[in-house]
């Protein structure tokens, strides 16, 4: 029986491809265990397209991007152009559709076999090998299973509202006949006209989600995928984003998964991903001494640099008043000439005169504060928080921070700053419970990411006069959990100012869906920039840095425009170096440095771009206190062209 496949990497796969006829011998005999599946939940890769396709070397970088988000498992098969890929095995439970990956009915434990169709179906349906076998693929679990197509065979969007995967073409009324007739040895049933879809997502605004969405979950946590249950679950129950990755620990014999969010910290007893928990419902208002409450309790704390203190005013309050986790510890700060204790949590920033310990309250009580005194205290605390929240300035004149000051979004986690989506540019600015963002340049079209994800526009009504008044929450309804499902008019202060100054450039984060081409440092830490030259153009380039399959990915790309473009996180190594002698020993540049590729035309390189790379290295420099540049064709010697022409 077909158990014991050999897996290699992180998460486990097999990346063995099969033809049809090898396919369904190998289901026929496969031995599922102690518990067999019994759904099977359809996706489409969405990306990599059919076009995309390269066999291993696409799943590897498939495998490699779960890998890095920390996932133990992945889908179980992959239908793609070139044959049947087998990913997770299917005896285990596989990350690919949240809530539906797993769970308990009647007492007894069930989970999902995840099955993906490369390629993209939103406006077509899938055809020729791919369809072929997925076909096989479902036809042959079925008979395998003992289980009727329309009892086995789901979609992913029947877990989520922001998919449309497996397509908006694909159907059940056109799936499960075409599986009952492959069953059945007969010819496949007429087709069913296409859907007509009346407010479903449009492809460019499922593009420009996804990308907020992982630009939100991010920033403290793993990047975003609606397939892991602790995603899924945040975003159906307004939780927000995480203010942490997701982590184990053990209680009580049992190993736990959790991961704290903004509103809350989710978790589920390994490996029952789909049954997800809240400790909120745990600890009831109160903090329990022992147990997996107050172990749960603890290790959000833990998660943030902060120890729980269950004697501690701040922490009974935050417990209390459901304030979600802290994210720093507590510290003093004095306005005024008077010394006040604070800390900040996801919702709220939390504050008290030095020594009434019992006092305490709350930074969101000021947001419409008017003295002087008042209105001083408020953005000393605001600006304490921002700092210690994402380390960044807060400035009481910029649109974005007044508008989360007034929606109650809480502590920031991130700067403003710059994404692509398609065409067009975005400036955005991560808080706690929401993102928000506008098209640039239509600066003062602000939006807010989750209500985008429900189908909403999300548009940010604002008045720079004083005459429209902010609205209220309905009646039993927290500040901070303000209707998203409608336009929400805002009053800014005068003189607000919608693009923020300063940079003379501005770096756009580049959408790159699976990262292929990164993975950890590994420990290290950068410690030198590494200039990198390009003859292509700037679209090529940065479409095969991004591609599943890419061997190669600069952190930053500058095009000749003088276009700074981010690829990948700074704290990534990227695979734009290998190994090279420096400073005496020969390393992993990767692991020890940050990637800079400049476009260069037929004539050399443009002013544009060379002003863009003395502002950047400039910058990086400052950030991380940098003292070396270096060409990397001045480091391998099979690579002198590259970098050569930079002067540096």
């Amino acid at each position: 029986m077909a158990t014991n496949d050999p897996t290699s990497g992180m998460p486990p796969f097999i990346n063995r491809r099969l033809s049809i006829t090898e396919w369904l011998s190998y289901v026929a005999a496969y031995d599922f265990g102690r518990i067999a599946p019994t759904r099977v939940v359809l996706h489409h890769t969405y990306i990599p397209t059919i076009e995309q396709w390269r066999g291993l070397a696409t799943m590897q970088g498939m495998q490699r991007f779960y890998g890095a988000k920390g996932w133990r498992s992945g889908p179980h098969i992959y239908v793609a152009p070139d044959g049947i890929w087998l990913a997770t095995p299917m005896k285990d439970i596989g990350i690919h559709a949240g809530t539906g990956n797993s769970g308990t009915a009647g007492g007894k434990l069930w989970y999902s076999i995840g099955c993906e169709m490369v390629g993209y179906y939103d406006k077509v349906r899938p055809s020729g090998a791919v369809w072929e076998g997925t076909k096989a693929v479902l036809g042959g679990l079925s008979k395998r299973l003992g289980i009727a197509p329309r009892q086995l065979i789901s979609f992913h969007r029947d877990y989520t509202n922001q998919k449309s995967c497996p397509g908006w073409a694909v159907t059940k009324d056109w799936v499960w006949p075409e599986i009952e007739a492959w069953l059945g040895n007969q010819a496949a049933p007429p087709q069913p006209p296409p859907p007509v879809q009346v407010g479903t997502p449009t492809p460019e605004n499922e593009a420009l989600l996804d990308l907020l969405m992982n630009e939100s979950f991010q920033r403290r946590g793993d990047g975003y995928n609606p397939d892991l249950a602790f995603n899924q679950y945040a975003v159906q129950h307004s939780l927000g984003f995480p203010t942490a990755k997701a982590a184990t620990l053990a209680d009580g014999g049992k190993t736990y998964a959790y991961q704290a969010f903004a509103r809350d910290t989710l978790y589920c007893e390994v490996p029952r991903w789909g049954e997800v928990g809240r400790l909120s419902d745990l600890l009831g208002g109160s903090i329990p001494p022992s147990g997996l409450g107050r172990a749960l309790l603890d290790a959000t704390y833990r998660a943030s640099g902060a120890i729980f203190h269950p004697d501690w005013a701040f922490h009974q309050y935050a417990v209390a008043a459901k304030l979600g986790p802290p994210l720093a510890e507590s510290t003093k700060l004095k306005v005024g000439g008077v010394e006040y204790a604070y800390q900040v949590y996801a919702l709220d920033t939390l504050y008290n005169k030095i020594p009434d310990w019992q006092a305490i309250h709350r930074v969101s009580e000021l947001a419409s504060a008017s003295d002087a005194a008042s209105a001083q205290l408020r953005d000393a605390l605001l600006s304490a928080t921002y700092q210690k929240a994402a380390g960044v300035a807060y400035h009481p004149d910029w649109a974005f921070h007044q508008i989360a000051r007034k929606l109650n979004l809480g502590a920031p986690l991130s700067d403003s700053y710059r994404v692509t989506s398609g065409a067009s540019q975005y400036a955005i600015q991560v808080y706690a419970t929401d993102t928000l963002y506008n098209i640039i340049p239509k600066w003062q079209e602000v939006r807010r990411a989750l209500p985008l994800a429900s189908g909403g526009s999300g548009v940010v009504a604002l008045s720079a006069g004083g005459a429209v008044p902010a609205a209220k929450p309905r009646a039993g309804m927290q500040a901070s959990t303000l209707p998203e499902d409608s336009e929400i008019a805002v009053v800014l202060g005068r003189g607000a100012v919608f693009e923020q100054p300063g940079a003379p450039f501005h770096i756009v984060r580049y959408r790159v869906p699976f990262a292929a081409a990164s993975g950890t440092r590994s420990g290290a830490r950068a410690r030198l920039l590494v200039l990198h030259s390009s003859t292509g153009s700037a679209e090529e380039d940065l479409r095969a840095m991004a591609a599943p399959d890419a061997q190669s990915m600069a952190h930053y790309y500058i095009t000749a425009e003088g276009q700074i473009y981010q690829l990948a996180d700074d704290d990534r190594a990227t695979f734009h170096a290998g190994m090279a002698t420096w400073q005496g020993r020969r390393q992993n540049i990767n692991r020890i440095s940050l990637g800079i590729t400049v476009q260069r035309s037929t004539k050399g390189y443009t002013e544009a771009a060379k002003k863009a790379l003395a502002w950047l290295v400039a910058t990086l420099r400052e950030r991380y206190n940098l003292a070396h540049v270096v060409r990397w064709g001045d480091l391998d010697a099979d690579s002198r062209p590259d970098g050569a022409d930079l002067s540096w």
